[in-house]
């Protein structure tokens, strides 16, 4: 059984039987949840769908339940590889600003640049960039501004929930990985089910469209 659940105006899943159960017992779902799954003749409590086990209390019953309203939800749209191309573009763009900033305070500097400099240069750009992505891919935006602009987020690939700055860590360090050996890693995105690149595998995120 493939179940859907309705929270916060949005569809997620499908999740199995068992990762509903597990996602109850760890508190990351609701049993008041509105859910459907396939033959339901409408939307109805999470509780309420046979062999949904609510903590503290005894499982589901087969009582038949009475068709509710149906619950406005979307289906979850991932996003495919041109428009997070594009997002990329946009990202890098900005980005390329405050990486010529310091690069040029070192080469400009009266002094001719030492290795020290450039090493200094080197760790400036790279907190730019955590702050960049790592950073706004775990704040209330779930995006940079060029997936904002593209109407684009990062979440977690189970529950499309916020990351944490850490997860987005590992998500940012997995891009490397996905641009080695010809960026065979962001050509992923074309062959897996929820369109997720290496790193998205890898820190488990996906991307999805907020349209």
């Amino acid at each position: 059984m493939q179940i859907y659940i309705a929270r916060n105006d949005e569809r997620i899943g499908p999740f199995s039987l068992e990762e509903v159960n597990r996602q109850l017992a760890a508190g990351l779902l609701d049993p008041a949840n509105q859910a459907w799954h396939e033959g339901s003749p409408g939307w109805k409590p999470l509780a309420s769908i046979v062999g949904v086990l609510v903590p503290g209390a005894a499982s589901s019953t087969v009582a038949p339940i009475g068709v509710a309203a149906v619950v406005p939800a979307r289906s979850t749209s991932y996003a495919g590889f041109w428009i997070r191309f594009v997002a990329l573009v946009i990202d890098c763009a900005i980005l390329a600003i405050p990486v010529a900033v310091v690069f040029l305070s070192v080469w400009l500097n009266p002094n001719e640049p030492s290795a020290s400099n450039l090493v200094l240069a080197a760790l400036v750009i790279a907190l730019i960039k955590i702050f960049y992505f790592a950073g706004l891919w775990s704040s209330h935006m779930e995006a940079t501004p060029g997936q904002k602009l593209c109407a684009l987020r990062v979440v977690r690939d189970t529950d499309q929930t916020r990351i944490s700055f850490w997860r987005g860590l590992g998500r940012l360090l997995g891009m490397v990985l996905s641009s080695l050996v010809l960026f065979i890693g962001y050509l992923m995105i074309a062959f897996t089910e929820r369109k997720q690149a290496l790193h998205d595998i890898l820190a488990g995120t996906c991307v999805i469209t907020t349209r």
